[in-house]
């Protein structure tokens, strides 16, 4: 053991001292122009191959790679981070192989990733657990991918890839590290330090990525290659967590350019929504969505729906298949309206969902922080969030809309009341002048802030990310300044709920009637360019316990109801042999519904019971299509007029026994006039 060791050892230290200077470098043509030469030389590559030029800060970046500068690259959902490293691909001659690291959260984004460089013709590889294989080492090392996708877990605990990292051949041709969601290493960090535990916003978000302790070593692999530049790329990153990622990588604040961009995102409309139920029951999101009846399934805006945790995303499926009254739709694995994504979800399922939503099978997916981080959907057009959160996450999963050109986002946060053990009121929290005496807040507090803030969400969502904190007066001179650079840069008027509050009111309650077509105009505008209909209030649905019990069935009903139940079995008689053959069926009509199912059919019918404890009643359905027929003959039985007749006796007599009462009260009022009351004795 000790020999093998050594080996190692000083393997890694004769890799180290060759890689001094990287393997791969950049033409000295390159190398010798000035910013000026490399912007016009950047720009006529990026017009060749794309077609659309960089922004400003993009093409900042890339200059700032060929000069070897660490680069931390902060900006916006939706600016375009990934395009940088492309860029900077494409400065390299293809024949000599270059190659860039990218770390990411979750295999799952690598995944998508790898999609989207095939379709820029740039060969890639998602290096998984699963299909890390001697044959994919080899190719690697050789440099047949452009770019290397892989997880911290690959990248620190599998022995090939170590094997592959530390190949003199695969340094020789690493011109790039790349981490992905930067922010995800102060998540690592809180992990390995034990502090996550502590934490009820880290709890509140199940999937944000497989956490191992050792995550905290990242910075010496990623170091090992002496001379390749690292770029870190996040859309939501404080100041304390960029400098617990830094000392994480082991990186100088001084040897880490940042490049900060517009983190705001104008073009998202925000509404925060107390909840009126509880989370466990998702049934809030019934808000959002009506019957299938009043907008189907494909005119329904792109909507990913963000539960906190797995569990949750199977209540949030059928709470929204509720409210468009899809019977069982939360059990249909190949459903036109939603479908379920997270974590554990089998990798084959994740493929056909992603695949699925990109080319519009269905509109909707109730989901975890899994799904969407790092991706390019210019299709979501709507986020919704339920129950409170840790804000830099509730931003990273808002940006998920909105994205491409006039293509507006709304993002809705479902947020609790009241949180046990938490802060409810602003009066809770230390006032805006603590913070300016070095008051931080911490993960908790900021989670409860944002659920009660008055100031607008869209400033809150930005100081949060420059400063580190949540304001909750309006009167905070950090308000007051990012207003000000708003107004200063043209920033469209903010719709958000605590700016526009009655206009959010009645977005909140036009949510169900948004379809694709009159969903733009609603978002922009404060108005809504449709009327609201006055629905009537749902009847009143008597449920009374005796109803339906083990023993009805099993004595005659009343009247018409024994003559309904009859009725039942012969019209049930009829359909089931439309349906099955006598030669293939191989129960009789009797035994499949019978005279006792029928009778608590009329009963539970009669006692205006739901569709869905009617079908409860009689135990099912035993044909497709049962309880549709069988519904539709009893809406027509109920109309003839011996069942009016048998209805009107019924109220007659109702009625008459109502009088009877009305008459024998006077006499009891007599008996107690006086005042005082007399006890009653036996003769």
């Amino acid at each position: 053991m000790p020999p093998q060791n050594s080996g190692y050892a000083e393997a890694l230290e004769t890799s180290q001292k060759a890689n001094i200077t990287p393997g791969l470098e950049l033409s000295k043509r390159i190398r010798a122009m000035s910013r000026g030469q490399l912007f016009d030389h950047i720009s006529a590559l990026v017009d060749r191959i794309y077609g659309e030029p960089l922004k400003p800060l993009q093409m900042q970046t890339v200059i700032n790679l060929v000069h070897r500068q660490h680069t931390f690259v902060l900006a916006g959902t939706g600016f375009g981070k990934t395009r940088i490293a492309e860029v900077y691909w494409h400065l390299f001659p293809a024949s000599k192989k270059p190659v860039i690291l990218v770390l990411n959260p979750l295999d799952t984004l690598g995944d998508n990733q790898v999609a989207e460089k095939k379709a820029a013709k740039i060969k890639a590889v998602n290096l998984t657990k699963m299909n890390m294989t001697v044959k994919i080492e080899k190719e690697v090392i050789q440099g047949k991918y452009g770019f290397v996708y892989l997880s911290p877990e690959v990248l620190l605990n599998n022995a090939m890839f170590r094997r592959a990292f530390f190949d003199k051949q695969f340094q020789s041709k690493l011109v790039l590290s790349v981490v992905d969601e930067a922010h995800m290493i102060y998540i690592w960090g809180l992990v390995a330090s034990g502090l996550g535990k502590k934490i009820t916003s880290h709890v509140k978000l199940q999937d944000r990525g497989v956490f191992r302790p050792s995550y905290g070593d990242l910075g010496a692999r990623l170091l090992a290659a002496h001379g390749v530049p690292i770029l870190l790329l996040s859309a939501t990153c404080r100041p304390i967590a960029i400098d617990k990622i830094l000392a994480s990588l082991r990186i100088l604040p001084e040897d880490m350019t940042i490049i900060r961009g517009e983190l705001t995102r104008p073009e998202i409309r925000l509404i925060r929504v107390p909840m009126q139920s509880s989370l466990g029951s998702c049934n809030d999101l019934k808000r959002v969505f009506g019957p299938r009846t009043m907008i189907p399934d494909d005119q329904i805006p792109a909507t990913l729906i963000y539960s906190p945790t797995r569990n949750l995303t199977w209540q949030a499926l059928k709470a929204i298949n509720e409210s468009r009254e899809i019977r069982g739709g939360h059990h249909d694995p190949a459903s036109p309206f939603a479908r379920r994504f997270h974590s554990t979800t089998g990798d084959l399922d994740k493929f056909d969902i992603i695949e699925g939503f990109e080319q519009s099978n269905f509109p909707v997916v109730s989901c975890t922080m899994a799904l969407g981080l790092g991706q390019n959907w210019k299709r979501v057009q709507r986020v919704v969030h339920l129950g409170r959160g840790d804000p830099s996450s509730i931003c990273q999963m808002i940006g998920r809309c909105g994205r491409g050109d006039d293509n507006p986002g709304l993002g809705i946060m479902f947020v609790e009341k009241n949180r046990r053990t938490g802060k409810n009121k602003i009066s809770d929290f230390p006032n805006h002048r603590a913070f300016e005496n070095g008051y931080i807040p911490s993960d908790d507090d900021r989670m409860d802030a944002l659920a009660i803030t008055p100031v607008c969400l869209r400033v809150a969502f930005a100081l949060d990310n420059m400063l580190g904190y949540i304001p909750l007066s309006n009167d905070d001179p950090n308000v007051i300044s990012e207003k000000n650079r708003e107004a200063n840069n043209g920033f469209a008027r903010c719709l958000c709920s605590n700016c526009e509050p009655e206009s959010a009111e009645d977005l909140v309650l036009g949510l169900k009637y948004l379809s694709i077509a009159n969903f733009k105009p609603n978002i922009v505008n404060p108005e809504l360019d449709f009327l609201l209909p006055v629905l009537p209030l749902p009847p009143k649905l008597t449920q009374p316990r005796s109803c339906i019990n083990k023993k009805t069935g099993s004595a005659p009903l009343d009247g018409e109801l024994e003559n309904l139940a009859v009725e039942l079995v012969k019209w049930f008689a009829g359909y089931y042999k439309e349906n099955i053959s006598p030669s293939h069926a191989e129960f009789k009509p009797g035994e499949r519904f019978r005279l006792f199912d029928a009778r608590r059919m009329a009963l539970a019918h009669h006692n205006n019971l739901s569709a869905d404890l009617l079908e409860k009643a009689i135990g099912g359905e035993s044909i497709d299509g049962q309880m549709d027929f069988l519904q539709s003959r009893i809406d027509e039985y109920v109309k003839t007029e011996r069942f009016l007749d048998y209805l009107s006796k019924i109220n007659e007599a109702r009625e008459q026994g109502g009088a009877k009462k009305s008459q024998r009260r006077p006499k009891n009022r007599q008996r107690w006039q006086g005042g005082l009351r007399k006890p009653f004795r036996k003769n």
